[in-house]
Order: C-alpha cells, then sequence, then structure tokens
C-alpha cells in the first residue's frame, strides 16, 4: 500500500496563499483599485475628509469580530472532525484487542473482521470525499454498477460477525458486551462526519461577512490615501491579505474530509489504523474483500492526486 503523500512545512505557497491564485487575483484586483483611489486623490479630489482615523479604527474593530465569529465556527467543525476520527483510531484498536483475547487464533473470520477493520476507515473516508466507488455482486453473479450506504454495510458485516461469533459459542455474553460498545462507535462517528459534511455554514451568514469584507475594502482606500499617500498601498495590501484569507481559510477548514492543504490527514490516519490492526491480528490485505455474500466493495487507492489550484 502506498505512504501517504508528505505535508510540508509552513513556508508553503498552499499554506501562503490558501485559494491558489485566486487569492493572488483578489489581491493584484484591490491594489490595482488602492492605485486608481491615490491617482483619484491627487488629480481630481484632493481632499481631506476621509482622514479621520477613528473611522478605520472602527471599522477595521467590527471587521475583525466578525471574522472572529466565522474563524471559531469554522475551527471547531475542524476539531470535531479531528476528534471524531481519534475517536475512530481508538475504538478500531481497542475492537481489535479484543477480537484478539476473545476469539482463538485458528477461526478464520478472525482475519475476515481484522481486514474489515481496516478498511472501514478507507470506506469512510472516500464517501465523505465522494471518491468512493462500489460494485454490488448478487448472488447468481449479475453485477450492478451502484450500491447504498456502504460504510454502514461494512459495520453491519462486522457486527454480524460479532453475532455469529456469540450465538456458535466462541465467545460469551461477557464480551459480547465488551466488544458492542466499539462495534456500535462505527457508525456514530460516521453519522456524526455526515453531519459536519452535510450542515454547513448558513448561506446568509456567509454572505454578510462577504458583503461586510467587500464593503470594507472598498471603503480602506478611502480612508488611508489622503492620510498616507502611497504608503497607504502597504496597509492596504496587508489588511486584505488578513481579512480575505482569513474568510477563505475559514471557508476550506469548515469542510475538514477534502485533500485540501489544511484538511485533515485522513491517508495518514487509515494508514495509522491499518498497522495498529495489522501488529494485534495476522492480516493478508486484499484491495477487493468481499463484505457479505452478496456484494464487495472495490476501494479507491490511498492516495487520491491533489484536486487543481482553483483559478
Amino acid at each position: 500500500m502506498a505512504e501517504p503523500k508528505k505535508y510540508s512545512g509552513l513556508l508553503s505557497w498552499k499554506y501562503i496563499l490558501p485559494a491558489g491564485s485566486l487569492f493572488s487575483k483578489i489581491l493584484l484586483a484591490i491594489l490595482a483599485y488602492t492605485l486608481f483611489v491615490i491617482w483619484w486623490d491627487e488629480h481630481l479630489f484632493p481632499t481631506k475628509k476621509f482622514t479621520e482615523i477613528t473611522s478605520v479604527l472602527y471599522s477595521s474593530a467590527g471587521m475583525g469580530l466578525l471574522l472572529a465569529f466565522r474563524t471559531n465556527s469554522a475551527y471547531e467543525r475542524w476539531w470535531e472532525a479531528r476528534k471524531l476520527w481519534g475517536q475512530l483510531v481508538n475504538d478500531i484498536r481497542n475492537l481489535s484487542i479484543k477480537v484478539k483475547q476473545f476469539v482463538p487464533v485458528h477461526d478464520p473470520r478472525r482475519n475476515q473482521i481484522a481486514l474489515f477493520l481496516i478498511q472501514y476507515p478507507q470506506v469512510l473516508r472516500d464517501h465523505l470525499r465522494g471518491h468512493l466507488r462500489v460494485k454490488s455482486v448478487e448472488e447468481d453473479g449479475a453485477e450492478i454498477t451502484s450500491f447504498g450506504h456502504v460504510p454502514m454495510q461494512v459495520a453491519d458485516t462486522i457486527y454480524r460477525r460479532i453475532g455469529d461469533w456469540h450465538k456458535e459459542g466462541v465467545i460469551d455474553g461477557f464480551a459480547m458486551l465488551q466488544m458492542d460498545p466499539h462495534a456500535r462507535a462505527l457508525m456514530d462517528i460516521c453519522g456524526s462526519c455526515e453531519r459536519i459534511l452535510k450542515s454547513p455554514i448558513a448561506g446568509s451568514y456567509k454572505f454578510m461577512i462577504w458583503a461586510g469584507i467587500t464593503i470594507y475594502l472598498v471603503l480602506l482606500p478611502w480612508l488611508l490615501v489622503p492620510g498616507f499617500g502611497l504608503a497607504s498601498i502597504a496597509l492596504v495590501m496587508v489588511s486584505a491579505y488578513f481579512v480575505l484569507g482569513i474568510e477563505i481559510l475559514a471557508e476550506e477548514v469548515e469542510r475538514p474530509f477534502g485533500l485540501g492543504a489544511n484538511d485533515l490527514p485522513l491517508d495518514a490516519i487509515c494508514l495509522t489504523i491499518r498497522d495498529s490492526v495489522q501488529s494485534l491480528l495476522t492480516v493478508q490485505e486484499s484491495n477487493e474483500v468481499k463484505v457479505t455474500g452478496a456484494f464487495r466493495v472495490e476501494l479507491m487507492p490511498t492516495i487520491i492526486p491533489e484536486k487543481q489550484e482553483t483559478t
């Protein structure tokens, strides 16, 4: 299995310019607008009526508060998603330990459930990214090119294996109760991740933020140019960089399951789970696993090429 992509340092351009070329074009447009305001002030409208520094302070303070609320809400979603995937690592490790302790080594279904535990986070990752490829195979061999909620089917199969062991007397009721919370957590985590994915920040709230940013950046040169002249170029560009950068970063961070530089390292987490399960249970890996007798899951590669830069 391929190793996960390596993340570059903080000086990488993908961290400095969150939206790539789009962010650069916006900054260039603001620079051109500021130069126009300077020319206008020097040639057509040489007035000092906007030079009150308190106007800049008040508008900057209001914008700062607005962006602080925006950043907090976006980061809260990112951090919740990170905690959920950390919980997934812990629950799969705990379930692997209990399978190792309670199920005899000679039982072939031990290796089977180990494969399911390795592949569940990969299926969940691709499900959240919308990259999951699935084929369903009927018992008579006829193929269907689509299937329903695959993480649910994998979790159901894991539960069914544990139930079969209990019915056959391989594990007792106490062992069943010990395994149940970890198996149940698989779908709890999936549901919470789907809630984050499918419940974005309200559109009206985003519109108000972008409207405020636009008005602020349109007025800022008129407030600074009469008092600072050419030096206002640097002041406007620095302000625009941080105001736009924070908002664009918040847009990216609130969707933490993708392939962006600031998204969760889900590929690395999947490999961590794989290594943990393999260290506890003997696993013969396969890229194509029969989840039930009626269908199979074809997993996407662990590494998916990075999305192209926004233009």
